[in-house]
């Protein structure tokens, strides 16, 4: 039997299969469960290979965090002595154990809706397609896992997940969209509808060549007519081809839109825009600038939610933004900051109208050693001590 080809736009540094990946049908560019890395990419791109064989699937799910050394749980670890056995530290010693107990049921929901979602787009991209049913099943697994696990965005940020871009990024989006939703008080229905509506969001982009896709120099005006095209193409895949009740398939016809007109493709108003667009526009925004993508790095959640608050505010539902803003703190929840003090920790929660004043779980002492206690301080408490700036997530633990 003829293997499987992989186009190499979806591989991303980290990709392990489950048998050997192939060049040609003699060569190998990695043994079965090897990660690829970005110089096998780069390689691969200065040949100009654009597919990969293999027998196998990809391995997905969750990495060991960052520098966990193997045996504890990074930043996560919630085994160690509390430095202050007061009401306040057993609060945030149990948002963590939430966020730890939550993190195998939360991989499981992420792999099962990225695999439907990779299945279901790139049969829409032969022109096949599927029964919206098996999508109504993990909307509902989205939506309740989100609904219990309130810290769910510590879990988020720390998932390093492989496998092709587009569909990483609709499942990121997609349960950020629903988490933002139960911050808005939706209902259970409506936040299944929001995490359905998400998972077919950006299906009109199977449409769109990888070329153009992918491309890492600027785009012609050829090339932006192409992708501007999508958000059309979806919303027809999803209402005549899925079936997709009008209500739904909208986000995908509108998530480009900005409320103050300047979107495409329609360039409509923020009266006109619908509700649940306007909660993933924000979601899909804030994912995309924190992801890596082949022309740039990644953002750090910090510099994400500034340009969010700044330079775009414009475009998204004010309401909405000063809601994530206090919800998630100028430095989100889950991500990496080092204090006034050169002690460094993670964000787990937030303090409402504080945005700089998040409460942080110390994982590095003032000389950078790792903690052997778990301290927590609350920057509403501790007056003195600030933020100094944000970090990435290899230097949190």
């Amino acid at each position: 039997m003829a293997m499987r080809k992989i186009p190499v736009y979806e591989l991303v540094p980290g990709s392990k299969f489950t048998k050997s990946v192939y060049l040609d049908k003699d060569t190998v560019l990695v043994g079965s469960k090897q990660p690829i890395t970005q110089q096998d990419l780069d390689r691969l791109k200065q040949f100009g290979i654009s597919f990969v064989l293999t027998d196998g699937d990809i391995i997905l799910g969750i990495e060991e965090e960052k520098g966990s050394g193997g045996s504890g749980m990074g930043f996560f670890d919630t085994n160690l002595p509390l430095f202050q056995d007061d009401e306040y530290s057993s609060r945030c010693k149990y948002i963590l154990e939430k966020a730890n107990s939550s993190k195998v049921e939360f991989s499981a929901v992420f792999k099962d809706a990225f695999e439907l979602v990779q299945k279901t787009y790139r049969s829409a991209s032969e022109g096949r397609y599927t029964e919206i049913r098996e999508f109504r099943e993990i909307a509902e697994r989205i939506a309740d896992h989100v609904k219990g696990n309130p810290q769910l965005p510590i879990v988020l940020l720390a998932h390093s997940h492989s496998g092709y871009y587009l569909y990483t990024h609709v499942c990121f989006t997609t349960f950020l969209a629903v988490h933002i939703g139960n911050f808005l008080d939706f209902s259970r229905p409506k936040l299944i509808d929001l995490a359905l509506a998400s998972l077919f969001a950006d299906i009109g982009m199977v449409t769109v060549p990888e070329e153009v896709s992918e491309k890492k120099g600027a785009l012609s005006e050829l090339d932006l007519k192409t992708i501007k095209r999508h958000p059309v193409t979806g919303y027809q895949i999803l209402t005549q081809k899925l079936k997709l009740k009008n209500s739904l398939a909208i986000v995908s016809l509108q998530h480009h839109e900005a409320l103050d007109g300047t979107g495409y493709p329609q360039k409509i108003l923020a009266n006109q825009i619908e509700e649940l667009t306007k909660v993933f526009m924000l979601a899909d925004q804030f994912i995309a600038m924190i992801m890596p993508r082949p022309h740039r790095q990644a953002m750090l959640p910090y510099d994400a939610m500034k340009i969010m608050i700044s330079e775009n505010v414009n475009r998204y539902d004010l309401k909405m933004v000063r809601l994530f803003l206090n919800k998630f703190s100028m430095f989100p929840i889950g991500s990496g900051v080092a204090l006034s003090d050169n002690r460094i920790g993670m964000v787990i929660d937030s303090n409402k109208d504080k945005p700089l004043r998040p409460i942080i779980r110390i994982t590095k002492d003032t000389n950078g050693n790792r903690m052997k206690v778990l301290e927590f301080v609350d920057l509403m408490r501790d007056l003195n001590t600030y933020i100094q700036k944000a970090v990435p997530f290899s230097q949190v633990y």
